[in-house]
């Protein structure tokens, strides 16, 4: 599998050297191909350029979203805004999705490219949703919404496409697998930011707190604190968290039990991932993904 990963790398064309941790997990093209596998597909090798063009989606909307957020660390190294510049770095998001689709293209199917670019305008509408929004008025459905749209879709899309661009019925269980785990993975995500060190992070902690982002570890804790708690929760939002003010985040998540109550939600998600894989071949395939599963659940552990 390790020259799949390469052949993916190699179509992406990332400039990894430049910026060596902003390669990630490469989940996304893992899921693409291991799911072609599970679906009883020979040869999973024809399927790298569409796994590069679902990485390629991924790593825009990173440089994207640090524009916006004025990020300065991704993965432990500079983002590429810091790298370069703001419009250099909206001009290489851009030119990553370019070349996402003109990958889809390869495939001479309309619904792929189709489901592609839907899985962008979800992105942008999951953020967009919460555009000006108080935040003492969102609810869970509103931050789960926001997970499925800034994440979980891309990895649906990603699991789905091999099986359905050969009509295979079990397209379906494989996007429903993919939703599901990408709504546990970024409800991992978000607690790891208010939960873990700057070091673990590869990046500030409690960032999302300092940006007002609406997350279901967030909405947890301020559910569990009191008005003097929710008060100071909300003071920290634009400004630079010291240690300190992290410090108390992260001891109010483990008091307030908004920790492990965050967590059994991952784990629920989790679940219901691994009921979708039931109508998949038994093979090493279906194996890997479950492992998957295992895999963005162990963080939390």
């Amino acid at each position: 599998m390790y020259a799949l990963w390469q052949d993916v790398l190699r179509l992406v064309k990332v400039d990894f050297e430049a910026t060596p941790k902003f390669g990630g997990k490469l989940l996304r093209p893992a899921m693409c191909l291991l799911s072609a596998g599970a679906a009883g597909l020979e040869n999973p090798r024809r399927f790298v350029p569409l796994a590069a063009a679902y990485e390629a989606l991924h790593v825009a909307s990173l440089a994207h979203d640090d524009v916006i957020d004025r990020a300065l660390l991704r993965r432990g190294g500079v983002s590429l805004n810091a790298l370069w510049n703001d419009h250099a770095a909206v001009l290489a998001g851009d030119y990553l999705v370019a070349r996402a689709i003109e990958l889809m293209g390869e495939y001479d199917s309309c619904r792929l490219i189709l489901d592609g670019l839907a899985t962008i305008r979800q992105m942008a509408e999951g953020e967009l949703h919460f555009f000006g929004r108080d935040q003492d008025l969102v609810t869970e459905a509103d931050c789960l919404l926001l997970a499925e749209s800034k994440t979980a879709s891309l990895f649906a899309v990603a699991c789905a496409a091999s099986a359905k661009l050969e009509g295979l019925g079990v397209a379906e269980d494989l996007g429903r697998f993919g939703l599901n785990l990408g709504v546990a993975f970024q409800i991992v995500d978000d607690l790891l930011d208010v939960t873990q060190s700057a070091d673990s992070l590869g990046k500030p902690s409690c960032g999302d707190v300092a940006e007002g982002k609406q997350t279901i570890p967030l909405l947890y804790l301020r559910e569990a604190l009191d008005a003097e708690g929710r008060a100071q929760l909300k003071a920290l939002q634009n400004k630079e968290l010291s240690e300190s003010d992290c410090a108390w985040v992260i001891d109010g998540m483990i008091k307030t039990g908004a920790r492990e109550r965050t967590a059994t939600r991952a784990r629920e998600f989790g679940k219901s991932a691994l009921l979708e894989l039931g109508r998949l071949p038994d093979n090493a395939y279906r194996d890997s993904l479950e492992q998957l599963v295992e895999f963005v659940l162990v963080r939390i552990s």
